[in-house]
């Protein structure tokens, strides 16, 4: 049977949809799928590719009452930080596109459960985007153009990236090399149990370094600013995530205004 995984960029509850990328062993793109809009279909095109693993960017569950997700943990102390998935009766409006996730994984547990470290043959593995990045450069590069970035990493290990339409097929592909990187032994993970994240490298650091940059990063780790007196009395982001925005004309946190639909004001997650 041919060698194949899959990359998933969740999506469901924003309206986008799912997008999916199958690569084979060659690194050659079998199937890119956009905008898959319900459950039955994404099980449908996974059945008829037959991956030997699935990678999926979300979070694979709520983190226990109290607690951080030891997967999340760990990649914070390697300085690779993202927004923490809190425990379910703390999750507010932002927080509902992580049932996307969850979903996907229930949907294909019955052929593919969760991975839990080790062999990820056969499983469906939970991949974060940025680390899968940072660890196959090998240091926390400048993201000012995070998908031109990951565009040039695809490249370099052998996929055609020129055929992805936009972030979210970028993205998918970087989960679909991830997995089969993985299938080649090339893999470690953080984190325990069902609570696993899959990376596509033997060995991790302690510490990523950052590389020198000329503009500023604009990956998806939160830089949060220190709270002032004058920073307190300012309105917070706009999209109700209730940070309070840096700069003095900014009305959102960075990357929060791609949370609002544009034609109505509302956040994409609320729009029904």
């Amino acid at each position: 049977m041919l060698t194949t995984a899959i990359g998933i960029d969740v999506g469901l509850l924003s309206g986008k949809g799912l997008d999916l990328v199958a690569l084979d062993a060659s690194r050659q793109i079998l199937s890119r799928v956009r905008h898959i809009r319900s459950l039955d279909q994404l099980r449908h095109v996974v059945e008829a590719l037959e991956p030997e693993v699935v990678c999926v960017d979300s979070p694979s569950q709520w983190a226990d009452p109290g607690t951080r997700r030891p997967a999340e943990l760990d990649l914070g102390r390697r300085g690779i930080h993202l927004y923490a998935t809190p425990s379910e009766d703390r999750a507010g409006p932002f927080h509902r596109w992580m049932l996307d996730g969850f979903r996907v994984f229930a949907a294909l547990a019955p052929a593919y459960p969760r991975y839990i470290g080790g062999d990820v043959r056969g499983t469906a593995a939970e991949y974060f985007p940025h680390a899968s990045a940072v660890a196959l450069a090998g240091r926390i590069g400048d993201f000012a153009d995070k998908v031109q970035s990951r565009r040039q990493l695809l490249a370099e290990h052998g996929v055609d990236e020129s055929a992805l339409s936009g972030g979210d097929q970028v993205d998918a592909a970087l989960g679909a090399l991830t997995g089969l990187l993985a299938l080649e032994g090339q893999h470690s993970w953080v984190g325990e149990g069902t609570d696993a994240m899959l990376l596509p490298v033997r060995e991790l650091p302690e510490r990523f370094q950052r590389a020198r940059a000329d503009r500023p990063c604009a990956n998806r780790e939160p830089v949060m600013p220190v709270l002032t007196p004058a920073l307190r009395e300012r309105p917070p982001c706009l999209c109700g995530c209730g940070k309070t925005p840096v700069g003095r004309q900014s009305r959102f946190m960075p990357g929060h205004d791609q949370r609002m639909n544009p034609a109505t004001g509302r956040r994409w997650n609320d729009q029904s």
